[in-house]
C-alpha cells in the first residue's frame, strides 16, 4: 500500500482555494529565536510565506499564521493553553516542536500525557486540525525525540527530522554547527542564525511537499483518525483559570494587586501579584493542576500543598523575564481537591527588586469532570 497523506484536511483548505490557518506551537525554536527578525526570518515565518507564495497564485487559497509558542515551554505546559493561544482561531494545521524543551523532563509519562492531549485537542477540534511534530536537536546531537515520534506513529502523523535534515546539508556542504548557530551568544547550542533558519524551513517544507503529492495520488488517511490514547487522554481536557477573575473556588489572602497591563504578556489576560506572605487557595475538580506565572530574578518560590501535602515548588526565579508553566500534580484521583500557594520569602542571594514579589497569570486544571 503506498504511504498515506497525513495531513489530508490542510492540503484540501490550500487546494480548494479555502483558508487554511497555520498554527504553530512549541518553544524559543518555535518563536525563531536567533533569527534577525522572527516575522520575517525565523523558519515559521518562512514556512507561512512559502505557503502563501507558493500555492496562492495557483489555487487562489489564503494562509494565516496562529502564534501559539511560547520560549521555555513544554508540551505538558503548551496542552493547557491551546484553549486560549490556539483554538479559537480554528487550525487547519499545526507545527509542533518540543523534542528538545522536554528531553531535560525527569516525568517522562507527562511529556506523554502532554503530546497525547496537544494532539487529542487538535485532532478533535472542530475543523479536526491535521499536525505535524517537528524534531529539533542541538549541537552534538539530536533530541531526545522517542516519545514524540511514538506519539506521531500512534495517531498517524508526519514527524519531521528537522535535527537530522540539518546535519546531512551541513555535511553535504562542508559546514559545521558554527555556521548557523547565533553569534551573540556563549554556550548555547539550541538557537539558530538566519542560515539555520533557512535550512530549518526546507526540512519542513520537504515533508509538506510529500504528503501533497500523496494527496494528489489519492492516498488519504481517513479524516478524523483518532485512535485511543497511548497513555492517557487526561491532558486533553484542560482549562485555564485567572485568578484576576474571582470565582467561588479561589480566594485570595494578603496584599494581592493587578499588574499593570503594559507590564502583561500576550500570553496572559492579567497577572496577579502578591508579595512575600500573601496566599491563594484553589479548589478544583480533575485529576491535573498547573501554575503559571512570570519569572523574573526577585529568588521567590511558590510553595504548594495540594489537600494538606507539600508539592514541588513552582520557581518564579530567571535571569531575563519570562512566563512559565509548572505542572504540580497529575493523575491525580477524581473529586475535589485543595490547591494552595504561598508567595516565600525571597532568597538573599538571588532576589535584585526593591520590592519583590509572584505575579501569577493562571491556573490549570485537567481532566474529566464528574
Amino acid at each position: 500500500m503506498a504511504p498515506q497523506c497525513r495531513i489530508p484536511n490542510a492540503v484540501e483548505k490550500i487546494l480548494a482555494a479555502s483558508h487554511c490557518n497555520v498554527a504553530y506551537i512549541g518553544g524559543s525554536l518555535t518563536v525563531g529565536v536567533g533569527a534577525s527578525n522572527t516575522a520575517e526570518t525565523s523558519w515559521r515565518a518562512l514556512f507561512t510565506q512559502y505557503l502563501y507564495q507558493t500555492y496562492h497564485p495557483r489555487y487562489h487559497c489564503q494562509i494565516s499564521e496562529i502564534m501559539g509558542a511560547i520560549g521555555a515551554c513544554e508540551s505538558y505546559v503548551a496542552a493547557f493553553t491551546l484553549g486560549r493561544n490556539v483554538l479559537p482561531a480554528l487550525p487547519d494545521l499545526a507545527l509542533v516542536e518540543f523534542c528538545v524543551n522536554d528531553q531535560s523532563a525527569p516525568d517522562k509519562p507527562l511529556v506523554r500525557k502532554g503530546m497525547e492531549g496537544i494532539v487529542r485537542q487538535l485532532r478533535s477540534a472542530r475543523n479536526t486540525c491535521d499536525v505535524m511534530i517537528l524534531g529539533m536537536g542541538q549541537r552534538d546531537r539530536p533530541a531526545d525525540d522517542a516519545i514524540h515520534r511514538e506519539v506521531a506513529e500512534h495517531y498517524g502523523l508526519p514527524f519531521v527530522d528537522v535535527h537530522s535534515y540539518l546535519v546531512t546539508e551541513l555535511g553535504r556542504r562542508g559546514q559545521t554547527w558554527d555556521d548557523i548557530t547565533i553569534e551573540f551568544e556563549q554556550n548555547d547550542p539550541h538557537h539558530l542564525n538566519d542560515y539555520g533558519q533557512q535550512l530549518c524551513f526546507e526540512a519542513i517544507r520537504e515533508c509538506f511537499e510529500e504528503q501533497l503529492e500523496r494527496f494528489q495520488a489519492g492516498h488519504r488517511r481517513p479524516r478524523r483518525f483518532l485512535p485511543e490514547p497511548m497513555l492517557s487522554d487526561e491532558l486533553e481536557f484542560a482549562r485555564l483559570i485567572d485568578p484576576a477573575r474571582p470565582t467561588p473556588d479561589l480566594t485570595l489572602s494578603g496584599e494581592w494587586a493587578p499588574a499593570p497591563p503594559g507590564r502583561v504578556p500576550w500570553y496572559f489576560d492579567h497577572l496577579t501579584v502578591g508579595p512575600p506572605g500573601a496566599e491563594l487557595t484553589f479548589e478544583f475538580d480533575g485529576t491535573a493542576v498547573a501554575v503559571f506565572g512570570l519569572m523574573y530574578n526577585n529568588g521567590l518560590t511558590l510553595q504548594a500543598e495540594l489537600d494538606g501535602r507539600p508539592v514541588r515548588d513552582a520557581y518564579l526565579r530567571f535571569f531575563i523575564e519570562f512566563g512559565k508553566g509548572f505542572v504540580l500534580a497529575h493523575g491525580l484521583e477524581g473529586g475535589r481537591h485543595v490547591l494552595r500557594l504561598t508567595v516565600s520569602p525571597p532568597s538573599r542571594r538571588h532576589n535584585k527588586l526593591e520590592s519583590p514579589a509572584a505575579a501569577i497569570g493562571y491556573l490549570g486544571v485537567a481532566g474529566r469532570s464528574g
